[in-house]
């Protein structure tokens, strides 16, 4: 079924103002977001626990459109991607840009890597930038920067593909997507002579550019890497484009090749959903930073250097150390046979990504649910100082009635989406392992990591939110 016959769906997409028009609204927004974070900040750990939500603009990005962006990523595809205005600001330093070569390190995808580890480590735990908005819009225009940069250095949309953590992390819960954009007809691409949606002439038109992500529609076998610019669509003097549903998690199910850079993205990206939802119950919580603490307090550090220790410790020791113990675990467990250790990594790593991706959509609806009760007030104090000292004091107690009414609800999506997590990997893991033809002991070792990871989950949400 291809989407783009539909005369609403394709003709929209193949409109010239699209998404050029969307992506300039949303730069608007963007930039109200950035102003309405400036300025609005505080020393006082108690009134930044509050101040994170009584923010207007911080909490619609925290609290909103990063939840829905990861949603959407799963149901969709890199949805966001199409009307990212950073893709339309990347677009326009390109055109005046020195358009040199990106270098081979870029491609490798191990700075996107780090860029999103620093970001969760030094961004999120040590300066704060998701609970404090004058550090969240400071973190923005250095998006902002970094993109403007990248695209005036290098050609094409370097920044989109090889350094924005969005992005990557998007492109990863895409494979999961029940949609897909490819060529409709690889002999009408074959017979093609002009190959508009590749022709280094058209790489830097308004609409119906050539695709700037260095893609041919015609190979295109994944979803990771696809922004959905719609642009080749606009450039096919053939049509020969589709947007089509497919069974979910096909990419996965095909048993997608993980670059290096990709498991070690995935690894990182696990040890962060383990804290987000270990947080949520505090006994998990406590338990969870037992080994931080001591170690932050054998070497003696407090503040921000505590905070940037233990991070590193949960969210880059603590998944190494895992990931060490089943390769080697799988070494020990091949016999005769011989297994790699970055085979063992990448297949462990994807393997691990419907928990990840199930875990990550439960905490974006737990986020939306929980912030309605700051909404009635918020409009009215938009930079939330005031809303946030009143309940610091204890003079303002919001209304949660709101979220209770939901809670049963929230607690059956939770049930539905552990077991949704489980069923696809044990899906995956018949259809990539089994594929391998790796040793009974290998795969032995696979799926018990795999299963203990999903238990933490299950563990966790269950005493949480049926056991308390």
């Amino acid at each position: 079924m291809n989407l783009l016959r539909n005369r609403c769906i394709g003709g929209l997409l193949k409109a010239k103002w699209f998404p050029a028009a969307a992506q300039l609204l949303l730069l608007a927004v963007f930039i109200l977001l950035v102003l309405g974070g400036l300025g609005v900040t505080t020393a006082d750990p108690d009134l930044t626990r509050y101040l994170r939500d009584t923010n207007l603009a911080n909490l619609i990005v925290w609290s909103y459109w990063w939840p829905v962006i990861i949603i959407a990523a799963v149901l969709f595809g890199r949805l966001w991607c199409t009307v990212c205005p950073m893709e339309f600001l990347t677009y326009w330093a390109g055109r005046i840009g020195l358009r040199r070569r990106v270098p081979g390190i870029l491609k490798s995808g191990w700075v996107v890597t780090i860029f999103y580890t620093l970001v969760w480590i030094v961004g999120i735990q040590t300066l704060a930038i998701n609970r404090i908005p004058h550090q969240m819009s400071l973190y923005m225009l250095l998006l902002i920067l970094v993109a403007v940069d990248v695209s005036l250095i290098f050609e094409r949309r370097a920044f989109c593909s090889y350094v924005c953590p969005v992005g990557h992390l998007l492109g990863l819960y895409a494979l999961m997507s029940p949609f897909e954009w490819r060529a409709d007809d690889g002999s009408v691409c074959q017979s093609c002579r002009t190959k508009d949606c590749v022709a280094k002439k058209n790489q830097y038109r308004l609409a119906g550019r050539s695709c700037t992500s260095n893609l041919y529609p015609a190979s295109i076998t994944d979803n990771r890497d696809c922004l959905l610019c719609t642009q080749c669509w606009k450039a096919c003097p053939q049509e020969n484009v589709r947007f089509g549903i497919r069974r979910p998690l096909a990419d996965l199910l095909a048993g997608v090749d993980l670059r290096p850079a990709q498991a070690g993205f995935i690894l990182v990206l696990s040890g962060f959903v383990v804290y987000e939802i270990l947080s949520e119950r505090p006994v998990s919580f406590e338990m969870m930073m037992w080994g931080p603490e001591r170690l932050t307090q054998a070497l003696g550090m407090t503040g921000a250097i505590s905070n940037l220790v233990s991070a590193t410790f949960l969210f880059v020791v603590v998944p190494a150390l895992a990931l060490l113990m089943v390769t080697t675990l799988a070494r020990l467990a091949c016999g005769q046979e011989r297994v790699s250790f970055g085979q063992t990594a990448k297949t462990f790593t994807l393997l691990l990504l419907p928990t990840i991706a199930g875990a990550h959509i439960l905490k974006s609806i737990l986020r939306m649910s929980s912030r309605l009760p700051y909404w009635p007030g918020i409009l009215a104090d938009p930079k939330g100082i005031e809303t946030a000292q009143g309940m610091a004091a204890g003079t303002l107690v919001l209304d949660t009635s709101a979220t209770g009414a939901l809670d049963p609800a929230v607690s059956f999506v939770a049930i539905a989406l552990l077991l949704a997590s489980l069923a696809a990997t044990v899906l995956v893991f018949r259809r990539t392992v089994a594929g391998q033809k790796l040793s009974r002991g290998v795969q032995a070792v696979l799926c018990l990591g795999t299963l203990s990871y999903w238990t933490i989950f299950a563990v966790t949400i269950l005493r949480w939110r049926f056991f308390p």
